[in-house]
């Protein structure tokens, strides 16, 4: 492996886990500093209303005559009203979907501000990195821009691999724990501690909370390397499975069910990676290339209370983040094949491919020609080994309006250009330029996993190596 680690303890977990995506060119100096490039709310749902047919019980009266007999010698009949109850059938149709309201930055301030800087490569309390609970030298190791600063969160207690924020304003994440694949989804309350929320997972990955809801989705693993799943976790932490047959899985550690977001229309959207790394063959005695499942590789929308799926794009090796801007665009991560190329973002369409396994670098020598497959172009080309993970378009009203609707990506790695969150403007006429750059927004970070934004419009950041969130606000003053 060509990533080394200089660290011990948890450090060793993350050598495993960039195992399947470090090739022989990745950089020495693994965990050595990055070197520098040469709305007015939170979304608000709103419900879609929907009529539910039902049949209401009516009383039925029924006359039944009863025989009273007077002291005359005449009897005489009176008739009584007898209540007599009656089955009613009653129909309840599927719940109905909450819909986004589109977010506006109307009052933003417009701003313009330089790069984020970067730190020194040495002389931290544990050499490359400030030690475990050294908090104090990592927010004075950790840059951004200036009129932001930089506040400790919490800490998880394991690795994080994405993060949410619940309706009751904690931040929920998906955490491995003791070093392995198994976990839960933990909650950080205000004080920053951590609580166990879920009960035990199979390498937990994406999690969202369905709006108008607190019913949270996440995705997983069925066995350490088999079957893809989706489960529900309901108030309380009581798990229930909804799918448990999606494509899984590449390897121990990489390409299964990942990110999960609810898009504007109500439904979840999943990223599901491939089974293979560029579409080589399982049986190459037998056959030249793998058969590619049409859920894998690809983008699917699910009908959260049914279970129903659809693909919504495809030809995506991993897909492991996915983000909708304030116009409701959809934007995806997509981690390359293991010689490197193939780091990308995306900006994903309905029905669009994207070309893996069969184009370009990430294509396979033997599969089939697909000329008249129409191969959508990418938004943005990553560096090889830089391993975008998590995603957030910014539809806050904290940051400078003009950052309204840019796109803020973990870069993951320990390689040049890669170890921070950068900051992307998704109409950026420069972004098909090959000296484009996009800009580091948060740098001193060891394995930044996932970017979210907070309720206030803070932007909140989670380390996998020791758990570590931080938090990015704006100060305009400062």
């Amino acid at each position: 492996m060509n990533c080394p680690i200089k660290r011990a303890s948890l450090l060793l977990y993350a050598v495993a886990l960039l195992t399947a995506a470090c090739g022989p060119d990745a950089t020495p100096s693994a965990f050595r500093a990055t070197l520098p490039p040469t709305a007015l709310s939170a979304p608000v749902y709103s419900p879609t209303p929907t009529i539910t047919p039902s049949f209401t019980p009516t009383p039925t009266f029924t006359p039944t005559p009863t025989a009273t007999f007077t002291p005359t010698l005449t009897p005489t009949l009176t008739p009584t009203l007898t209540l007599t109850p009656t089955a009613t059938l009653t129909l309840t149709s599927t719940p109905p979907l909450w819909t986004l309201t589109p977010v506006t930055n109307a009052g933003a301030p417009p701003f313009q501000h330089a790069p984020a800087d970067f730190a020194p490569t040495a002389g931290w309390s544990c050499e490359d990195f400030p030690c475990e609970d050294d908090i104090a030298g990592f927010l004075q190791r950790i840059r951004v821009p200036a009129g932001y600063t930089v506040e400790a969160a919490g800490r998880f207690p394991g690795q994080p691999m994405q993060i949410t924020y619940g309706p009751d304003g904690r931040l929920y994440g998906t955490v491995l724990e003791n070093g392995t694949r198994n976990g839960a989804v933990y909650a950080l309350n205000p004080d920053g501690s951590a609580e166990r929320y879920s009960g035990d997972l199979i390498s937990p990955v994406g999690l969202a909370f369905q709006p108008g809801t607190d019913v949270l989705y996440v995705t997983a693993r069925v066995t350490p390397l088999q079957g893809g799943g989706l489960w529900r976790v309901l108030p309380g932490g009581a798990t229930e499975a909804v799918l448990t047959d999606l494509p899984c899985c590449f390897s121990l550690i990489d390409n299964q069910p990942n990110s999960i977001v609810f898009g504007p229309d109500g439904y979840l959207y999943m990223g599901v990676g491939s089974l293979t790394d560029h579409g080589e063959s399982t049986q190459p005695e037998s056959k030249p290339f793998a058969d590619v499942r049409a859920e894998e590789a690809a983008i699917l929308r699910i009908q959260p209370h049914t279970g129903e799926v659809t693909v919504y794009a495809r030809g995506i090796r991993n897909p492991y983040d996915l983000t909708f801007g304030p116009d409701g665009q959809m934007y995806a991560t997509d981690s390359g094949i293991l010689a490197g190329p193939g780091d990308r973002l995306l900006a994903v369409s309905l029905g669009a491919f994207y070309g893996w396994p069969y184009y370009r670098t990430l294509g396979c020598e033997d599969c089939p020609p697909r000329a008249a497959e129409v191969i959508a172009p990418d938004l943005l080309a990553f560096p090889d080994f830089t391993l975008p993970r998590g995603l957030v378009a910014y539809t806050g009203a904290q940051f400078p309006a003009n950052l309204f609707g840019h796109l803020f990506v973990a870069l993951w790695n320990g390689t040049p250009y890669a170890q921070r969150i950068v900051r992307i403007d998704p109409n950026d006429w420069r972004l098909g330029r090959e000296d484009y750059t996009p800009e580091p927004f948060v740098t001193g970070l060891i394995r930044p996993v996932d970017v979210v934004l907070s309720p206030d419009g803070a932007l909140v950041v989670a380390d996998f190596i020791y758990g570590h969130v931080w938090r990015i606000a704006y100060n305009a003053s400062g």
